[in-house]
C-alpha cells in the first residue's frame, strides 16, 4: 500500500494533468475558428511554370496570410494527388479540398466551359479575360452550374499565355503544319487544327513529349508556357506564338462546396479576399511571362516565329468559325443546354466588349 506522502504526489501530478488536458480541451472547442485548419490542394502540373509558380507562392500563400496563420495548406503538385482527368470529382469527392482543373479535360462535364474556344482571337491582357470569365458566370449561370453539379465552386481563374506551335521541323508559317500530325489540348483547338490542313491527333497531355520525340506528331498546339514548362520546346524547337491567339479555356482553381461551407465564416471570407487579391496579382504575372520565355527559347537557340497577322486571320478562318460556333451551339442543346444559342450570344456580346475594353 503506498504511503501518504506518495499518494500526494500522484494527486498533484494527477491535478496538474487533469488541468492541462482540460486546457487543450478548451482551446480545441472553444476556439473552432482560432484552431488551425489544414487543406488539401492538388494539382496534376509540376512546380516551376508561371501559373504553378503564382499558385504556390501568391495564391496558396495569400490564403495562409489573410488567414493570420489559421490556415495550412498542404499542397500536392505534378499529378501526385490526383491526375488532371481525376481532378474535379476528387475534390468534389473530398480526395482533396482545392484543386485545379483544365476543363478541356472534360468535354462531356464542361461542355459550358468550352465555348470561349469558339473565339480563337481574345483580349492580349488578362484584366480583360478575368472580367470575361467572371461575367459569363453571371450572365449565363449554366456554365458555373457544371461546377456546382459536382459539388466544386470556382475560387480564383487563372489563364495560360496565348496559344502557341511547337514542332520538330522548321515552322514559318501556318502552312507548315499541313498535311502533319498534331496534337491540341481539346475537340474545338483539333478542329481548329484540321481547318489548317494538318492531321489532328489526340494524345494525353503527359506523353506528349515523347510523341514528339518518337515522331508519333510532328507538333503541338498548346498555351505557350505549358509547352515550355512541359519542354515540349526541348525537343520541337521551332516555335510559332502570336499574343492574339488566346488561349480561351479558363483555368479554373476549385473547392470543394461542402468543405467551403463548412468552415468558420471568418475562413470563408479569407479565402474569397485571398483568392481575389491573386486574381489581380496575376494579371502582371500573365503580361510578363510572354515576353520572358521568348527571350529564353531565343538564348537557348531555338528557332521563334511571331505569327503573321494574315496566318492569324486563316487560322481564326471567319467561314468555318461560323460552322464551329453553330456545331458547338447543337451539341450543347444535344447535352442538355437548352439555351446553347442563347449563351453563344451572350458570350459573343461579352467577347466584343471584352477586345474593346
Amino acid at each position: 500500500m503506498p504511503s501518504f506522502k506518495t499518494c500526494m504526489k500522484l494527486s498533484r501530478r494527477t491535478m496538474v494533468l487533469a488541468t492541462g488536458a482540460a486546457a487543450l480541451f478548451a482551446w480545441n472547442v472553444g476556439g473552432a475558428s482560432a484552431a488551425d485548419i489544414t487543406l488539401k490542394y492538388s494539382d496534376h502540373d509540376p512546380l516551376g511554370g508561371m501559373r504553378t509558380n503564382f499558385v504556390k507562392n501568391v495564391w496558396l500563400a495569400e490564403i495562409e496570410k489573410q488567414s493570420g496563420g489559421k490556415v495550412k495548406i498542404q499542397d500536392f503538385w505534378g499529378g501526385a494527388l490526383m491526375s488532371s482527368k481525376e481532378a474535379m470529382k476528387g475534390v468534389g469527392g473530398g480526395v482533396s479540398d482545392m484543386g485545379f482543373i483544365f476543363p478541356g479535360h472534360y468535354p462531356g462535364e464542361l461542355p459550358g466551359h468550352s465555348i470561349f474556344n469558339l473565339f480563337p482571337r481574345g483580349p492580349n491582357k488578362f484584366a480583360d479575360m478575368i472580367w470575361l470569365y467572371r461575367k459569363a458566370y453571371e450572365e449565363v449561370p449554366e456554365i458555373k452550374a457544371e461546377l456546382t453539379k459536382v459539388g466544386v465552386m470556382p475560387m480564383m481563374i487563372t489563364a495560360g499565355l496565348p496559344g502557341a506551335f511547337v514542332a520538330t521541323k522548321p515552322l514559318k508559317t501556318l502552312a507548315d503544319i499541313k498535311g502533319d500530325k498534331w496534337r491540341a489540348g481539346g475537340k474545338w483547338q483539333l478542329r481548329f487544327l484540321e481547318n489548317a490542313g494538318a492531321v489532328p491527333v489526340s494524345v494525353p497531355w503527359d506523353d506528349v513529349y515523347m510523341a514528339l520525340q518518337t515522331g508519333t506528331i510532328v507538333g503541338c498546339f498548346t498555351n505557350y508556357d505549358g509547352l515550355n514548362l512541359m519542354k515540349f520546346d526541348e525537343v520541337g524547337k521551332n516555335v510559332m506564338i502570336s499574343k492574339q491567339l488566346w488561349y480561351a479555356t479558363p483555368f479554373v482553381h476549385l473547392m470543394n462546396i461542402k468543405k467551403f461551407e463548412s468552415l468558420p465564416k471568418d475562413v470563408q471570407q479569407t479565402i474569397l479576399k485571398a483568392s481575389e487579391v491573386a486574381e489581380q496579382k496575376f494579371a502582371a504575372v500573365y503580361d510578363a511571362a510572354f515576353d520572358a520565355i521568348k527571350a529564353k527559347e531565343l538564348a537557348a537557340g531555338y528557332k521563334v516565329t511571331e505569327m503573321s497577322t494574315d496566318d492569324v486571320v486563316r487560322w481564326e478562318n471567319a467561314e468555318k468559325l461560323a460552322k464551329l460556333q453553330a456545331d458547338w451551339v447543337a451539341e450543347s442543346e444535344k447535352a442538355g443546354m437548352k439555351n446553347a444559342a442563347q449563351a453563344m450570344e451572350k458570350v459573343r456580346a461579352l467577347h466584343q466588349q471584352a477586345m474593346n475594353r
